[in-house]
């Protein structure tokens, strides 16, 4: 036993002295064990959560009065859920927790609402009443918890309603719980932030532009950039799901293999074990390369919104320099100073791709996690390559507003040709927008943007990411 300890310190200590050698290792080791750690908790104790996916699929039914039976119960599905998500997060893998706050709120609400409604009678007309009380909660927990943590008053429960919807509005159903909706907003937004966390400052971050515009925004530019980015978003958006639903059929090609239907057979559950460990190792190589395609944090976005104008080192939850030498793309210099200093495509559109499969093998490889801000970070990035590549074709007398109008509108339009949140999605962007942001300016075209992806993308596929009962 005593050889066995001496081996084991052994064994420790080469690893150590291997990343203090090569900093960089410390990615993959990172995304390979908590990919590993995630993938065996998921596999073995908890197959078959519920996420997002879920959500959409039963609330967006206006016809079955049953369909509020497929929410499980909060008490045994909440913790897991979260703890997943949480996991997913901190390992570094492309994915967010916005989906699973929407997700968690929406458990609690039914369980409430099962609670104290559901056991007083089981007649049809109650039972009718009853599922109406807690779809209209489903809602309302989801707009609360997600309007609470991310600080996004209105959109919050936008999003909880667009999102189960298809088009570009919001089903029968979903405009049943707006006044629920919206009163569990600004309930949420008290408790967090009046109460848990009463002296964070509010307001948003994030600044799109220079101090300073040269030349007014006209209306050309702003319908020319907005249609642009529109049809651009839903292009991306389209090829993200086909990718995705690509990527699952090659990780799990039967329905046996596949990390929801996995069954009590031991080698059938480590063999998808094994292929997440994979997928996350993957992811891990990846990051390596482009680091700039890890999700730290919300606060990392600011790096790809400027451009890189920001260092990702500097901003909130980023990993350090020293781990980034082996970058294709250093994430501390400007993507244009990176070109050569003539603002070329290559560098942005290394990272925007880099990051698009990043998000993909993680969603496809069965990790937890939401795809809002990792979508959005996405569209940034390659909203700086379509930037460097139409600079040349614009007069000189053009708005310096154009440039951050197409970051903004690229970074809707990419989130909303797959969530299908046109209006919510702006909002999010707009109130999480600094002071310095000129909003008058570049709403109007955002916000075409982000409904020209809705309506092309439904032109360009008959398939979506998430699956709608309707």
């Amino acid at each position: 036993s005593i050889g066995g300890v001496g081996v084991g310190i052994a064994s420790g200590s080469k690893l150590c002295n291997l990343l203090h050698r090569y900093p960089s290792a410390y990615i993959v080791l990172i995304t390979t064990l908590g990919g590993g750690l995630v993938a065996t908790l998921s596999t073995l104790y908890f197959p078959n959560l519920f996420n997002a996916h879920d959500y959409v699929h039963v609330l967006s039914d206006t016809k079955d009065d049953t369909k509020m039976d497929a929410f499980p119960s909060a008490r045994s599905t909440l913790l897991p859920m979260l703890l997943m998500s949480c996991l997913t997060s901190i390992s570094g893998f492309s994915l967010g927790p916005e989906a699973p706050m929407v997700t968690a709120g929406g458990l609690v609400g039914v369980s409430l609402a099962r609670k104290y409604l559901r056991s007083a009678s089981k007649s049809r007309q109650r039972r009718k009443s009853a599922s109406s009380v807690e779809e209209t909660l489903a809602y309302a927990g989801a707009a609360g918890t997600l309007s609470g943590f991310m600080n996004v008053p209105l959109a919050g429960p936008i999003f909880a309603l667009e999102m189960t919807n298809r088009g570009t509005g919001i089903s029968s159903t979903a405009a049943r719980s707006w006044n629920s909706a919206m009163a569990a907003c600004f309930a949420g937004m008290a408790f967090v932030r009046g109460g848990l966390v009463p002296h964070m400052g509010v307001g948003g971050h994030f600044t799109y532009g220079a101090k300073a515009a040269v030349g007014a925004l006209t209306g050309m530019e702003m319908v020319l950039a907005g249609l642009t980015c529109g049809v651009g978003g839903a292009v991306v958006g389209t090829a993200f799901h086909k990718t995705l639903r690509f990527l699952k059929s090659a990780i799990y090609p039967s329905s046996s293999s596949s990390p929801s239907s996995a069954t009590n057979d031991k080698p059938k559950k480590s063999t998808v074990i094994a292929k997440k460990l994979l997928v996350a190792f993957a992811i891990g190589l990846i990051s390596v390369l482009y680091p700039q395609t890890m999700f730290w944090g919300e606060g990392t976005l600011q790096c790809v919104v400027d451009g890189q104008c920001t260092p990702l080192a500097s901003t909130p939850h980023a990993i350090p320099a020293i781990m980034t030498t082996l970058a294709r793309v250093d994430p501390g210099v400007p993507f244009a100073a990176a070109a050569g200093g003539g603002g070329g495509v290559t560098a942005p559109l290394q990272v925007g791709m880099a990051k698009f499969f990043a998000i993909a093998l993680a969603a496809a490889g069965g990790f937890p996690g939401g795809v809002i801000f990792p979508l959005l970070s996405n569209g940034a990035l390659l909203s700086h390559a379509l930037i460097a590549a139409v600079r040349p074709l614009l007069p000189s007398a053009t708005s310096s507003l154009v440039a951050p109008l197409m970051v903004m509108g690229f970074m809707a339009s990419t989130l909303t040709s797959i969530t299908r949140t046109p209006l919510a999605t702006v909002l999010i962007l707009a109130l999480s927008s600094s002071g310095m942001t000129p909003l008058s300016a570049l709403l109007p075209g955002v916000m075409m943007a982000s409904y020209v992806s809705v309506w092309v993308s439904d032109r360009l596929s008959s398939e979506s990411f998430f699956s709608y009962s309707e």
